[in-house]
């Protein structure tokens, strides 16, 4: 029978973590094998410290719980020896780690490194440059405990909002709730009226109302959440913003008991999806992803770091959330409905990323069973409850995927950084000074600028020579506010000492 699943943790990480109460987690991770098999998916519990098992899929045991190489090199062995259409990897970065790649952007921005899944979507091999891996190909999620805490009853409780899930019709899925701050509530509604048709319904912070972040009661029951708000560094919270005013939106402990099972998240914030150890907050609270998962939502798409976005209109966090919702309305499963958006956002930046778009698709990773389909797909095979016509389908649809994902390789260039100066042309150094002025930007540091050349670049017959390369400069600059850092960007796209066009983004 075709392996359509494979559920991928570490067996030594979760001894080490949970002592004897592993076992339990094992237990129930064998019961959704079970279950899995009365979804039309033939699953396989994989544990990459398992000697004979990896051996017997053509692969190395993994030695080292912490060495990101031997995992990658590990998760792409075994999707060889499978071709599955799903994987699930258990636990988070302290029992599977992130992949974490190189933050281009280092200079213009505080985060140094990127924690990553996305190298678990690509067939590329173990990289640290995220530009290696702009080719997703395989759908992935990652069912994550609580890291630092040795907790099983989280995880647990995790498998059984799995067990519990079925696919329902789109109308259960097309109330939403959304929250926004008020700076940003133009780009906020373009998203709302792009994914469900409406934007009526979206919550500002600050707003009119009596809402603090603290007493919500049933304005967070729809099962659709889109969230754009600011977030920070191991912080339970989301805030809202007006000018200087960033006021609490929610927090981790004030929104149990306040969601239906089965809720789906997109969340833009900075850190939004943010796995970390309670104790590095003073209130010693969980993650905001962590807490909706505990409260029964069943897949949470966000942010490992600073994300950004421009201030109005659509672009970079915007657009790679809202493709995400879009997809689960449509049918897919959370896994494929994340790989789809991946695709469409890096062909939609393409055929030339910028240093941020690049770090969007490296920073978004889904939290959940990527097998799992919260709506109805009235025109999926598996609802006429044929088997092989399920398999065929969902091996169709991966194949189909996997072509796309590998064009992505040949189709974009990726940026560099260059220490060429970018003033080498007078009027290029004095267009960009006039549009500096223009956006408000004050005295921000000299750019950094980056090269960006495509693989197989084109090269004249007659002069031998290769066609001029597209340069991103990147401007930045930062304000604080009490504890808060907010950064805008100004990314000026320049060919032949032309400007092209340019991006306003601020970080999320």
């Amino acid at each position: 029978m075709l392996t359509t699943k494979l559920i991928i943790t570490n067996k030594t990480a979760l001894q080490q973590k949970y002592g004897d109460r592993h076992q339990a987690i094992l237990d129930d991770l064998k019961a959704l094998q079970a279950f899995d098999a009365g979804r039309q998916l033939s699953t396989q519990l994989i544990f990459l410290d398992d000697t004979a098992q990896m051996q017997a899929c053509q692969s190395a045991p993994v030695t080292d719980a912490k060495d990101e190489a031997q995992h990658k090199k590990a998760i792409d062995d075994l999707y060889r020896f499978y071709s599955p259409g799903y994987i699930m990897l258990v636990g988070a970065q302290d029992i599977i780690p992130f992949q974490r790649l190189k933050n281009l952007l280092k200079d213009n921005d505080p985060d140094s490194l990127i924690p990553s899944d996305l190298p678990y979507a690509c067939d590329t091999p173990y990289d640290t440059d995220p530009g290696r891996f702009i080719a997703p190909v395989r759908v992935v999620g990652r069912l994550p405990d609580i890291p630092g805490v040795a907790d099983p009853a989280y995880l647990r409780s995790l498998i059984k909002d799995i067990l519990d899930t079925t696919p329902q019709p789109v109308q259960v899925y097309k109330p939403y709730f959304s929250a926004s701050t008020f700076d940003w509530q133009d780009s906020t509604q373009n998203s709302l009226q792009n994914i469900f048709g409406d934007k009526s319904n979206l919550l500002i912070f600050p707003g009119t109302d009596t809402l603090d972040g603290t007493n919500w009661s049933t304005q967070m029951m729809p099962k659709t959440h889109f969230i754009n708000c600011h977030g920070a560094i191991y912080n339970p919270g989301y805030y809202g913003q007006k000018l200087t005013n960033f006021p609490l939106a929610m927090r981790s402990d004030t929104i149990t008991a306040k969601l239906s099972t089965g809720t789906v998240v997109a969340a833009e914030c900075c850190y939004g999806g943010q796995l970390y150890d309670p104790q590095k907050n003073a209130a010693k609270l969980m993650s905001m992803a962590n807490s909706y998962l505990l409260n029964h939502a069943i897949a949470f798409v966000g942010a490992s770091n600073i994300a950004y976005g421009p201030p109005t209109g659509q672009g970079l966090a915007d657009l790679l959330t809202q493709f995400f919702l879009i997809n689960v309305l449509n049918g897919a499963s959370t896994g494929r409905a994340l790989l789809e958006a991946r695709q469409r956002f890096l062909h939609e930046m393409g055929p030339t990323l910028d240093p941020f778009e690049l770090k969007t698709a490296a920073q978004f990773y889904l939290l959940g069973d990527p097998s799992l389909q919260p709506v109805i797909n009235d025109r999926d095979p598996s609802t006429d409850g044929i088997t092989q016509a399920f398999v065929n389908s969902l091996q169709n649809r991966r194949d189909n995927l996997e072509a796309r994902g590998k064009m992505l390789d040949d189709f974009l260039s990726t940026p560099a950084h260059t220490t060429e100066t970018h003033a080498t042309d007078p009027a290029l150094e004095a267009a960009m000074h006039s549009l500096l002025g223009e956006r408000l930007f004050t005295t921000p540091p000299p750019a950094k600028t980056f090269i960006s050349q495509r693989k197989s670049p084109l090269v004249s017959a007659a002069s031998g020579t290769s066609m001029p390369s597209v340069k991103f400069h990147v401007f930045s600059e930062s304000a604080v506010s009490g504890e808060r850092t907010s950064t805008k960007v100004l990314v000026v796209k320049e060919k032949n000492n032309q400007i092209l066009g340019y991006r306003e983004y601020v970080s999320r």
